[in-house]
């Protein structure tokens, strides 16, 4: 399904250069570059789209582009949802039009799953034109009231093992898993 990121989330919305130093026992500030590239790789991981947890964690604008209306309902990826801005279509003119309202409601809001707009009773989806792109719906994604603690403790983890190990390889070294890992943090969840 087509994504397009229209407005992208502040990273400080989810970990501040602050915070992650202060989780790093960082006091100078000769790294500060280094641990905000750490940061946003951490947060890129996890988040969007192309995230493991399939879903927006600080406020963000996407456009989801589809080739028809889709039944009854359309599934909007990447909860919680915090809005829906519009909803448009080309009609059977090709013309752009912007689907009032009074056709769907919005289900899911602020929910942990994928919300949906579904038809309201006795509605039906306007003919559309002849694209691949015919149907598209620009929505606000994002934690309103902040991100889930394990989520930004599995962030801030990232972020220390990066900045530990900065390389790929580590020579004469034992690795040890540590309990509550990253994967055990952000499994429940992720979005399948």
């Amino acid at each position: 399904m087509p994504l397009y990121l229209i407005d992208g989330p502040d990273n400080d919305a989810v970990l501040t250069l602050e915070q992650a130093k202060a989780h790093l026992r960082v006091d100078l500030d000769d790294d500060d570059d280094l641990i905000e590239s750490y940061i946003a790789a951490a947060i890129q991981n996890v988040d969007g789209r192309d995230g493991w947890l399939g879903r927006a964690l600080a406020e963000q604008t996407w456009e989801l582009r589809l080739p028809e209306f889709c039944g009854w309902q359309i599934m909007v990826p990447l909860p919680p949802l915090i809005s829906i801005e519009s909803v448009k279509y080309y009609d059977t003119a090709d013309v752009l039009q912007t689907l009032s309202a009074d056709y769907y409601e919005v289900v899911g809001i602020g929910g942990f799953g994928k919300a949906r707009i579904v038809l309201k009773s006795g509605k039906a989806w306007p003919g559309i034109a002849k694209r691949a792109e015919n149907v598209v719906v620009r929505f606000v994604a994002g934690y309103e009231d902040g991100v889930p603690a394990p989520i930004v403790t599995a962030i801030k983890r990232q972020v220390g093992t990066m900045y530990e190990h900065r390389e790929t390889i580590v020579v004469n070294a034992s690795v040890a898993k540590l309990p509550g890992a990253v994967e055990g943090l952000l499994a429940p969840l992720r979005v399948w």
